[in-house]
């Protein structure tokens, strides 16, 4: 197949399967092998053959993982297009949401091992479509942090949504706390899944920052990733419970009541508070002071957590905890608050570019 390494040839042959696997019979994608028609600019040629006679030709790009921007992926992509005179299918085995859009929104196919695939066509007509993996898989050559759930990844992804690009690993490592190792591991994942993007020097140059919250949440949980998550029902009502919480700090408010905080002045709530959710050093001793009685998750009104990070707690008083974590409180908290979570990165949105997407759309 063209110039294409062994590992690049297997990438080839994995996204090919994710794409047969979803068409019709008698339509088959199948690779080139003679030499009088395979290019060696490419990585491979396919041709996809159907009834009557349809019959299209594409070039492919073979990557074995993401770890270029998206913005570089799509413009090689438009060069080998121009050389070849085809349409060009991108191949990988793992493609993040970010690139899938961002190849999308530039008509190019797309194939992964994991079964995401756009295989998309004028002549002839033809758009097939397929779903993979929600994450990439771990490669096992690499050393990339997969799983998003523990403090180093949690402190790296507050940091990473509340700074500044461009921003070098060890400046972000001081920003979150964590070993410039432990940002290196978490990076690699989120850029092959497109979320982040790097130059040459290494630096971050782009963070698309409501992909990283949701693929965050892939992993994270509040009920799940806390150590201690203890539920009670305010028997004279919430307004009541969160005066009170002055009395009993340090307390860390999150979900709902956090959300309130962090809306611009004026702003209206979505949705009402169904569900105060809070951070405690000893969930139950708080639930003592406020006079709250045991409930299950069912018929619960407050949901008090032992944060696993108990860094994020205050000394002192009731604080607010950063808005990226409460975004992914609210999209794993019981009952999901979903609505509420899209309203606040919204407003986040408004003042800071960064939680858009390159065109300027919702992640």
């Amino acid at each position: 197949m063209g110039n294409s390494t062994s590992r690049e040839t297997q990438v080839v042959v994995d996204a090919l399967a994710s794409v047969n696997a979803l068409l019709p019979a008698p339509w088959a994608l199948t690779a080139r092998t003679d030499a009088e028609t395979v290019d060696q600019r490419f990585d491979a040629v396919v041709d996809l053959t159907g009834p009557v006679g349809a019959f299209a030709r594409l070039v492919v790009e073979a990557k074995r993982s993401a770890s270029v921007s998206s913005a570089a992926i799509v413009s090689t992509l438009r060069d080998i297009g121009r050389a070849a005179a085809l349409p060009v299918l991108y191949a990988s085995p793992y493609i993040g949401p970010a690139l899938r859009k961002a190849l999308a929104a530039e008509g190019f196919s797309y194939a992964d091992a994991t079964g995401w695939v756009r295989l998309a066509l004028d002549d002839p007509p033809v758009v097939v479509t397929g779903q993979g993996a929600a994450k990439a898989p771990k490669d096992r050559a690499s050393s990339a942090v997969t799983r998003l759930n523990g403090v180093a990844a949690s402190r790296s992804i507050r940091a990473l949504a509340s700074t500044d690009a461009p921003v070098g690993v060890r400046e972000l490592a001081a920003a979150a706390g964590v070993s410039p190792g432990s940002v290196s591991k978490l990076l690699a994942t989120l850029v092959a899944e497109g979320i982040v993007e790097r130059d040459e020097a290494g630096k971050i140059t782009s963070v698309r920052r409501r992909d990283l919250i949701r693929r965050w949440t892939h992993d994270y949980s509040f009920p799940s990733t806390n150590p201690v998550v203890a539920y009670f029902i305010a028997p004279r009502g919430l307004p009541r419970a969160i005066d009170r919480l002055v009395d009993v700090a340090p307390v860390m408010l999150t979900g709902s009541a956090a959300a309130r905080t962090l809306l611009p002045d004026g702003a209206t709530p979505v949705a009402p508070m169904r569900l105060l959710a809070l951070y405690a050093t000893d969930p139950r001793d708080l639930a003592r002071s406020l006079g709250l009685i045991d409930a299950d998750p069912t018929t619960a009104n407050v949901v008090i957590a032992a944060p696993a990070d108990q860094r994020i707690l205050p000394d002192d008083g009731v604080a607010v905890a950063p808005a990226p974590l409460v975004v992914a409180d609210l999209l794993t908290l019981p009952g999901r608050a979903d609505a509420e979570a899209e309203q606040l990165m919204d407003s986040l949105e408004a003042t800071d570019p960064a939680w858009k997407d390159d065109d300027g759309s919702r992640s």
